[in-house]
């Protein structure tokens, strides 16, 4: 059974270069190569997995799929139980690529219950937006509020 990975070295992997090098466990020869894998631990995977079972037996056809819309939720906080920074969002269609962002919006002083009403608005404008019924968020994605891109952001570090 494959190890756990280090806490730190995974919360590491959300952080920008610059201040994962600020921190004291830093280690120049195995920290970027362990960030990068954390990172991109799924499609490396994937990628694992096609090589073991040989690509060239592998037959590639073409199938038109209808075209559907998919929702991605960001939250800008520093943990999973930490309280959300700021939130944004992506619609993604299947045939062309991300075709619509929600600008990241700040959170503060947002109850747990205000931020599910705000990501229920989203939903409700991406959908008016389109023209199309959208439900729920399709994934989450996590990221650190040092990478917040809100402009005069009072704890963001790139002011």
């Amino acid at each position: 059974m494959p190890t756990k990975v280090p806490h730190n070295c995974f919360q590491c992997s959300k952080v920008g270069n610059d201040d994962a090098k600020l921190k004291s466990c830093w280690d120049s020869k195995l920290c970027p190569a362990r960030r990068h894998y954390h990172r991109n631990r799924g499609k490396l995977s994937l990628e694992r997995k096609a090589k073991r079972l040989g690509a060239s037996n592998i037959v590639e056809i073409a199938v038109n799929i209808p075209t559907g819309f998919a929702a991605s939720i960001i939250f800008y906080r520093e943990r999973q139980d930490a309280p959300v920074h700021a939130i944004a969002a992506e619609v993604w269609q299947s045939d062309k690529g991300k075709v619509l962002m929600v600008q990241p919006m700040h959170c503060l002083g947002l109850s747990p219950a205000q931020v599910v009403e705000v990501m229920v608005e989203i939903l409700k404008a991406c959908s008016g937006e389109l023209g199309v019924e959208i439900t729920k968020f399709a994934n989450k994605v996590e990221m650190h509020p040092s990478q917040c891109p809100i402009l005069d952001c009072p704890q963001c570090h790139n002011n």
